[in-house]
């Protein structure tokens, strides 16, 4: 009966790998966080952790598993692992964008291939302009059209990119 009492690897996070440019400018010392919640985890507390990046602008961060019960639970199997990566923002006068997202979603408690692939890639300039991608994760256990808002530019046959709403084709569409 879904595994009521048996504990589940929950996986809150694959490997995160990326870089920080200004300019196309490596950007040394800036405070990457990584927030991890889910609800059957440490009762669904926010989970953060730091990472400095190194003179080249690189910083990484571990992969996360945890054990939880909460996906055997009929109220709990659909819950979902909330993942945000991002930096602050020095402006204290810019309150509406306070950070730049490398990563913002929510996803299942189950590896999904494809954004753990896209996580090994946070390669975002600061100059990037934020957009909402959408990856087909349909056929590696995740939704077809899976939101994802990063100033992250990727390209693959997965991903459609958005700005402003509108679907763009190039990233020159973006002003």
């Amino acid at each position: 009966m879904f595994g009521l009492f048996k504990r589940h690897e929950v996986e809150m996070s694959p490997e995160v790998r990326g870089r920080i440019t200004n300019g196309d400018k490596p950007v040394a010392g800036i405070e990457v966080v990584r927030s991890l919640m889910y609800e059957g985890y440490k009762k669904g507390k926010e989970q953060k952790e730091y990472a400095l990046t190194d003179t080249k602008g690189q910083f990484s961060f571990e992969k996360r598993i945890i054990k939880s019960r909460l996906p055997g639970d009929m109220f709990g199997a659909n819950m979902p692992v909330m993942q945000s990566i991002y930096i602050e923002k020095d402006d204290p006068k810019d309150q509406d964008d306070h950070y730049y997202f490398l990563w913002s979603t929510s996803k299942s408690w189950r590896s999904i291939p494809p954004l753990s692939e896209l996580m090994l890639q946070l390669n975002a300039d600061l100059q990037n302009k934020e957009v909402h991608h959408e990856i087909n994760a349909g056929n590696y256990g995740g939704r077809q059209r899976h939101p994802v808002i990063s100033i992250c530019y990727w390209k693959g046959e997965l991903i459609s990119t958005y700005f402003n709403n509108e679907l763009i084709a190039s990233y020159d569409e973006v002003i």
